[in-house]
């Protein structure tokens, strides 16, 4: 869902989103944060839009290092972060503490 979430935006973790989010809540949680981590980076892609070109590259570069980064921590099984504005809030506050390595 990362990689494709890279050239598609926020379609894909909203789909996965809709899609795991009473089914399996591990997955239901990586994708609402994956969701929310998008969703703060769709505004800045429409705000570089009216700046020079350079600053849209810029974006696309941070987003394509922090997707990166998420990828090889779930290889690896370990704790990752999207740094994110919480638009989408978890129903289950218990969900934080079970998945704690979904930051």
């Amino acid at each position: 869902m990362l990689g494709i979430s890279l050239i598609l935006g926020v379609i894909p973790p909203l789909i996965m989103f809709l899609i795991s989010r009473k089914k399996d809540l591990y997955y239901g949680e990586s994708s609402r944060k994956a969701l929310n981590f998008h969703l703060t980076i769709f505004p800045l892609f429409v705000i570089g839009s009216f700046l020079p070109s350079w600053v849209k590259y810029v974006i696309l570069a941070i987003e394509t290092l922090i997707i990166m980064y998420a990828i090889i921590r779930i290889a690896f099984q370990k704790p990752y972060y999207y740094p994110a504005i919480p638009y989408i809030k978890s129903k289950d506050e218990n969900i934080e503490k079970r998945y704690s390595h979904v930051k």
